[in-house]
């Protein structure tokens, strides 16, 4: 391998038994990917770069959740599996230390057990292409001696005595305080670690040793035993942990990593993130205004706060109108709530559905009601609201489709056509407002959801996640 770069020779390890490794281990990796996905939120919208990808199933998973996926990797091979996996994603063949992305690329860079101790160049490369704010997240080998399935491991100590060591070297990440010191010195912030689940499972002794000859460390330990004996070292080793009726099962601990690159703040302005695609809101009296608001009634500056305080005065008057909407027609606090709710799960606003669907709860002294209308069922609402539910789902779907029949059902439910006129205007003035957020990328509170009843919680199953 004379002349290659220290990273092409990667794929002569990990590229041979590239199939193998996608379908006998990867998939063992799941527990892992998903763990990491949910620690960063990775949501719809999000532009996801994955380091070291390998064959891309981690790419895959966020590509699940909605986001646009990213991939770089040392491994011809492997990366033809990611591709195939992943036909929409941008999936490159090259060095983690030198990505070929423009700097503030993506929301999210992840990578799973790729950046060791012993190339933090990475890192630094990771916090290059995330936007302002970004967020990353790693997974590194824990405690392996302490593991209960650190028996699997220990073929790859066949390897010789050097190489043994540089592995050694390698996972040094999950030592206590390590990796978070390297990430610092790299430039994050809001750095924390946490426990990653990781469990690899096998049908019998012969497919675990087929999966780990896939693997790079097992190439070099082939290289000094012999590709028979290593097969033969791990069959033997695995048969002594075999159960009856139940796959091998080998529980191993990896520590993961979250943080952010940070917001780079104007030395004449100390405000608050927007919480959207938009950067710093200008400081003016009235942002000022509005966010010391927020602080005094709430504790915290809500992210929708920080969006509206861009154009003084555009969110006083928007809901002003809607006010006026309300009461010219009589709207009740209830009725103003199934209107926002059902519009918000239409739409797929999960800001608007989270903040409304609280409110309903408490205004209908039952978060069931308002859970019925976040799912679309609405068999907890009472007549007249599951008749204001079903108009609104309809407006926001199509308002070219409404009838004089829906209005006639209104009408059965009560409505007076002042009401009728009322509660529509009210409810294109939502849809107008939550339309807005959603386009700039708005995401609510975490501080607000937390909150929240569990069956509001639950029944948002779409959207943007929060911050």
């Amino acid at each position: 391998m004379s002349g290659m770069k220290q990273w092409e020779a990667v794929d002569a390890g990990w590229g041979r038994l590239a199939a193998d490794f996608a379908t006998l281990s990867e998939p063992s990796n799941v527990r892992e990917y998903v763990g990491l996905h949910h620690a960063l939120g990775v949501a719809v919208g999000d532009r996801l770069l994955d380091l070291a990808c390998g064959a891309g199933l981690a790419l895959e998973l966020a590509s699940l959740r909605g986001a646009q996926v990213a991939g770089i990797d040392a491994s011809p091979r492997l990366v033809a599996v990611a591709r195939d996996r992943n036909p929409d994603g941008d999936v490159r063949v090259g060095d983690m230390n030198e990505l070929p992305w423009d700097s503030a690329s993506f929301d999210v860079v992840t990578s799973f057990r790729g950046i060791w101790a012993t190339t933090p160049n990475a890192m630094a490369e990771a916090l290059r292409v995330l936007k302002p704010g970004g967020r990353f997240g790693m997974t590194v080998w824990g405690h392996i001696k302490a593991s209960p399935g650190a028996w699997s491991l220990s073929p790859f100590t066949l390897a010789a005595e050097p190489q043994v060591r540089n592995q050694a070297d390698m996972n040094q990440m999950g030592r206590p305080g390590v990796g978070e010191r390297l990430l610092a010195d790299a430039g994050f912030a809001d750095i924390e670690r946490l426990d990653i689940p990781f469990v690899w499972e096998f049908a019998d002794p012969e497919q675990f040793a087929r999966a780990l000859a896939s693997t790079g460390p097992a190439y070099e330990a082939i290289e000094q035993v012999g590709a028979e004996e290593f097969h033969r070292r791990c069959v033997e080793l695995a048969a002594g942990h075999v159960r009856d009726g139940l796959p091998l099962r080998a529980k191993i601990n990896v520590a993961g990593f979250t943080a952010r690159r940070p917001v780079e703040v104007p030395e004449s302005y100390e405000g608050d993130f927007t919480g959207s695609f938009l950067g710093w809101y200008p400081p003016s009296e009235y942002a000022e205004q509005s966010r010391q608001a927020d602080l005094d009634e709430d504790g915290f500056v809500w992210t929708v706060t920080k969006l509206w305080a861009r154009m003084p005065g555009a969110f006083d008057d928007l809901f002003a109108l809607q006010r006026s909407a309300a009461k010219f027609g009589g709207l009740s606090l209830r009725q103003r709530g199934v209107l926002t709710t059902a519009m918000a799960a239409t739409l797929g606003d999960s800001a608007c559905a989270y903040a409304w669907g609280g409110k309903y709860a408490k205004w209908a002294d039952d978060p069931d009601v308002p859970a019925s209308a976040l799912r679309g069922d609405d068999d907890a609402l009472p007549p007249d609201e599951k008749a204001l539910a079903g108009w609104a789902r309809k407006v926001v779907r199509d308002p070219n489709a409404t009838t004089s029949a829906d209005v006639d059902d209104l009408r059965r439910a009560g409505f007076t056509d002042d009401q009728i006129f009322a509660a529509t205007l009210f409810l294109v003035l939502r849809l107008a407002f939550s339309s807005f957020n959603d386009a700039l990328g708005l995401r609510l509170d975490q501080a607000v959801v937390d909150k929240l009843p569990a069956a509001v919680r639950d029944a948002v199953t779409w959207g943007r996640a929060p911050i």
